[in-house]
């Protein structure tokens, strides 16, 4: 008998595309505006009181004692000192992977002759202090520390911060934090999420404020990045729970789609894991091996990915044509998107919406979230429409540049001197005046 006696085995686009997307809206729930408010009044909290308000959120929300919140680095030394000799050693290979694909993505700067008298150009330098925020509440996130320090670190950034939740313990996640170091973090802090961020952008006695805050989590964690934006701290948005979809022909392997769909769905029960194929016969068999193979799951994660693939979760298996599958492609712009098959690979130039494209059966999800190198921090619930995975320029910062000779700037003067006369701005135009005899 299936494991999911109340989940339908597929849907059939385009005639059901109402009823799939009911069952895929809303993947997330927002953030309501009372939690917002309370939000606010955490940072004005954390403004006015500075530490005591990070301890007291992680007592209220965390339910767990702190004394502090700053770790000590020789205590997080312990932890990397602690590392069996195997992780240690894939710690350093993903690692030095997200390095090398980071630095060929920094930016060079750039100057230009764009007309004669006229050079402009880009200056890339990076940010002076980055925090990383990395929810390890469910159990060690490896990959999310060494996926966004590593890239801060290509990027030039000199110091960086590390952040987590507490343990029950009141202790932090050791494997991440000793990874974090290893990563390039100097500074550690634990304490709840949201304080944490407040108190990041704002500083506070134990809490050196940086200029940038990055990392995935709940809706309260993503609105406290928006307020630290509006605050002046960069930030990344849309990085909520996982997402995933796979665009598949018939030469697909059923086993290999059902244990991708299953990678990304045991993330946690608001996940969502999306097969699209134009082949019924391929999601026949991968629905019986999802029900094969989920009876050989440890039972905590066997959970997760029952409720996914249950009727009150986010699995889905959809039989389209290819325009139709194409368009269902776009519209839920996963965060991490796999074309399996010739007849798949040859639509990567269709879709627009995707947080990264994973071609071919041999660069599954699982291996581009611990060790190709490429970003796995990326936009979720549709934030793929308009955001990008998080690299080493998310942790750099533009200026750009301008030199003119004297004959550029006397071209330019005439609709200057008519610009600013325009709005109003004397001084701009007699400062123009005073260069361009013509106009003296």
């Amino acid at each position: 008998m299936s494991v999911f006696p109340s989940f339908e085995p597929y849907f059939t686009l385009p005639s059901q595309r109402e009823a799939l997307a009911r069952r895929l809206a809303p993947r997330s729930a927002p953030v309501s505006c009372d939690e917002l408010r309370r939000i606010l009044t955490l940072f004005d909290d954390v403004r006015g009181r500075g530490d005591d308000a990070v301890l007291a959120a992680t007592r209220e929300h965390d339910r767990v004692e702190l004394t502090r919140v700053a770790v000590s680095p020789r205590d997080v030394a312990d932890d990397v000192a602690a590392l069996p000799g195997d992780l240690r050693a894939a710690i350093e290979t993903a690692l030095g992977n997200i390095h090398e694909v980071n630095a060929r993505l920094v930016p060079a700067d750039t100057d230009d002759m764009l007309r004669p008298g006229t050079r402009v150009g880009e200056r890339y330098r990076p940010l002076d202090s980055v925090a990383v925020y990395v929810p390890t509440r469910k159990g060690p996130l490896i990959s999310t520390a060494l996926m966004l320090i590593g890239a801060a670190r290509a990027a030039g950034v000199p110091r960086i911060a590390m952040v987590a939740p507490p343990l029950a313990s009141g202790r932090w996640e050791p494997q991440t934090f000793a990874a974090g170091m290893i990563a390039g973090a100097s500074d550690f802090y634990v304490g709840n999420g949201v304080a944490l961020i407040a108190a990041l952008c704002q500083g506070t006695p134990s809490v050196t404020r940086v200029d940038g805050i990055v990392g995935p989590g709940p809706g309260g964690i993503a609105a406290a990045m928006g307020i630290a934006a509006c605050l002046g701290s960069r930030t990344v948005v849309g990085l909520g729970p996982t997402d995933c979809a796979i665009l598949a022909d018939e030469s697909a392997q059923p086993k290999n789609i059902a244990l991708d769909l299953m990678a990304e769905a045991e993330h946690g029960p608001d996940s969502s894991a999306l097969l699209v194929t134009p082949s019924a016969a391929l999601v026949a068999r991968v629905q019986s091996e999802l029900t094969r193979l989920l009876a050989g799951v440890p039972s905590a994660r066997r959970a997760v990915l029952e409720h996914v693939f249950g009727v009150d979760g986010f699995g889905a298996l959809v039989v389209a044509p290819w325009d139709e599958a194409v368009a269902l492609i776009d519209r839920f712009a996963p965060e991490h998107l796999m074309l399996v098959g010739p007849a798949a690979e040859a639509q990567a130039s269709r879709i627009r919406n995707a947080g990264e494209l994973l071609l071919g059966a041999s660069a599954p999800f699982a291996a581009a979230n611990y060790a190709i190198g490429v970003s796995a921090v990326l936009p979720t619930n549709g934030f793929a429409r308009s955001h990008s995975a998080v690299t080493a320029r998310d942790f750099m910062r533009l200026c750009t540049t301008a030199r003119l000779d004297a004959g550029a700037l006397a071209s330019l003067a005439p609709s200057v001197i008519a610009l600013a006369t325009a709005e109003g701005l004397p001084c701009h135009a007699a400062s123009i005046a005073q260069r361009a005899p013509s106009y003296q």
